[in-house]
């Protein structure tokens, strides 16, 4: 979560965390200025964060097995929702040492993480869904902003 946050707080925007768990973990806050004061605008989407080792880069997608509820989730919150809810995968290395480097001159987290909007209808699937998501779909803060972006030119709801 805290890699996410970093991410969207680095966009210009404010990361909201939520305490209670119905299936949304983070949101994305748009803040604009009154004069001298920050005025809170309102949520512009939210996200559903998944941190994995199990997953696999092949060709141009990141392959995950999401798990078939969360996935159903997601298929219902797009569907009867206002606010877009866009599913993070953090891909995380194999070996747990390697995921964390903290020094003096830096701290380096390892993988990266990547964002996916669920297209398909509710799974039947019992345990998981196998999800592809393109890899040029990584979260950055550019993407953030163009993601935002595409809320406001209508792309996304």
């Amino acid at each position: 979560m805290s890699y996410v946050s970093a991410v969207i707080a680095s966009s210009g925007f404010a990361p909201n965390t939520i305490a209670k768990d119905y299936g949304v973990d983070l949101e994305v806050r748009r803040i604009g200025k009154y004069g001298s004061k920050r005025v809170d605008l309102g949520v512009m989407l939210e996200f559903q964060l998944k941190a994995s080792i199990n997953w696999e880069a092949k060709d141009s997608y990141v392959i995950f097995d999401l798990e078939a509820d969360a996935y159903n989730r997601l298929v219902f919150r797009r569907d009867n929702a206002s606010t877009p809810c866009i599913l993070i995968l953090c891909c995380l290395p194999k070996e747990e040492s390697s995921w964390l480097n903290v020094c003096e001159e830096e701290l380096v987290i390892r993988k990266c993480c990547y964002y996916h909007f669920i297209d398909g209808k509710e799974t039947k699937n019992s345990s998981s869904i196998r999800i592809k998501i393109p890899r040029i779909q990584l979260l950055t803060p550019k993407s953030i902003h163009e993601l935002i972006e595409r809320i406001f030119g209508g792309a996304l709801s």
